[in-house]
């Protein structure tokens, strides 16, 4: 019954914060709303220690939100939620099968919300017992409540606003609104995971079976799989110091033109993400079952970790080009982009080389992978990058390009600070967010002092 109280109260409290309003600081409180009524209505075996791991990074992506409001935190916001909400209700499920838990989930609320008595229970309502909860949990309270809000209301015009109605309201709106509200509310609230992703679930370990150590040992074909991955590593790591003697010569070993720098640094990025792709899935392929345990793998793995140092040794050539083109052109939100990519992938390099020193399947890489995605999101939604940008290019950039910083969000003040942005221009950034409701606002505008 708590499941559906605080669903009808989350409908309701859905069209208030959206109605005649944009999307700002009305989706901070819906999520925090949304995370209260998740801590209520699950059981408590659900709140692990990740569970308030969880917790934690929803309150860094609701802040983020609430001050920038960008999509970076709105992605960090919803993300987290559905974390939450998959692993309150199943925690024993494995990050890899959370988005299509998500997707199932959500999808099948065409099919689940229609059949009611499945979800609420209709014949208790017509019971003594249920008046006594609506009189005692609804009556009373929300009578209390409305007499507290009006003598607030007569002392505070701020708080007054956010209790203002308009009784000649949108009747489509107020509609559509609360449509996406039960769909929202019952998602989250009424989550269902199919049984055969349960089920799938328990073959996502990250060590392997002791059926698979007896496979390894009587596998007849191992022999032939084992040779194929040490050809095939000799033949990619030689392919490799190729490439990365050419590129250091003519890269390093001469001054490159001014304008071949962007295409040179682009063109080795998509290089290094198809090289360490490449390596995490030769890896992958042969370290998946029983050559983890073969006795005579000692030149495979030997060939596995020179591959893995040398792709770590490509991620360092493309740093210090991405410097380089910093040290000449400035910092850039792709330049930036880069060197957090360079960041995940020597990351991955790393677990990969932990997955075949400690006989681990791929799930353990994989899983992994999506939690050190998923920590740098909510890092990196909570950084004012366009702040970073702009104080480097300040400071260092040579030939400052004034028409990329005027372009970038969340950094007026800092450019007003540097008598870039004209007073006026600041005031009228300012006026013009402030001026929306207070629901629908930033907080980074509602604090620019002129």
């Amino acid at each position: 019954m708590k499941k559906n109280i605080a669903l009808f109260t989350g409908v309701a409290a859905f069209v208030a914060l959206f109605y005649g309003q944009e999307v700002g600081l009305n989706g901070c409180l819906l999520a925090l709303l949304l995370w209260i009524f998740l801590l209520i209505t699950s059981e408590k075996s659900g709140h692990t220690p990740q569970f308030r791991w969880l917790s934690g990074a929803l309150l860094v992506s609701v802040c983020a939100f609430a001050w920038y409001g960008d999509f970076i935190s709105f992605a960090a916001v919803f993300s987290t939620l559905v974390l939450l909400v998959c692993k309150v209700s199943t925690p024993f499920l494995n990050v890899l099968l959370v988005p299509l838990a998500a997707a199932v989930n959500f999808m099948s609320f065409v099919f689940r919300a229609p059949f009611v008595g499945r979800w609420l229970p209709v014949n208790s309502l017509f019971k003594g017992h249920f008046y006594k909860q609506a009189l005692y949990y609804f009556l009373i309270p929300g009578v209390l409540a409305i007499g507290f809000i009006a003598v607030y209301s007569a002392s505070s015009n701020l708080f007054q606003s956010f209790f203002h109605f308009n009784w000649n309201a949108d009747f489509f709106q107020v509609l559509f609104l609360s449509i996406a509200g039960f769909f929202i509310m019952f998602s989250f609230l009424h989550y269902w995971a199919p049984e055969a992703l349960i089920s799938y679930n328990e073959k996502l370990g990250d060590h392997f079976s002791t059926e698979m150590h007896r496979m390894a040992a009587n596998e007849p074909q191992l022999h032939f799989y084992r040779k194929s991955g040490e050809i095939s590593l000799i033949l990619l790591n030689g392919i490799v110091v190729f490439f990365i003697i050419t590129y250091c010569v003519e890269h390093f070993g001469s001054e490159a033109a001014d304008n071949s720098l962007s295409d040179a640094l682009h063109e080795r990025v998509y290089l290094l993400i198809f090289s360490i792709i490449m390596a995490i899935s030769v890896i992958m392929l042969f370290f998946k079952g029983g050559l983890n345990f073969d006795t005579k793998a000692g030149l495979l793995k030997t060939g596995a970790f020179t591959w893995i140092l040398l792709n770590g040794l490509l991620v360092a050539i493309v740093a210090l080009k991405n410097n380089q083109y910093v040290a000449a052109y400035g910092l850039t939100f792709k330049r930036v982009g880069v060197y957090i990519f360079l960041l995940l992938c020597a990351a991955g390099l790393v677990l990969t080389a932990l997955k075949i020193k400690k006989q681990r399947t791929n799930c353990f890489l994989l899983n992994r992978m999506v939690w050190l995605v998923y920590g740098t999101l909510i890092i990196g939604c909570a950084i004012n990058w366009s702040w970073i940008v702009t104080r480097y290019n300040l400071s260092h950039a040579s030939a400052l390009d004034k028409n990329y910083l005027y372009h970038l969000p969340y950094n007026k003040q800092l450019l007003y600070n540097a008598r870039l942005l004209p007073a006026t221009e600041l005031n009228n950034i300012k006026s013009e967010h402030t001026a929306r409701p207070f629901l629908s606002q930033r907080l980074y505008y509602r604090l620019l002092n002129p």
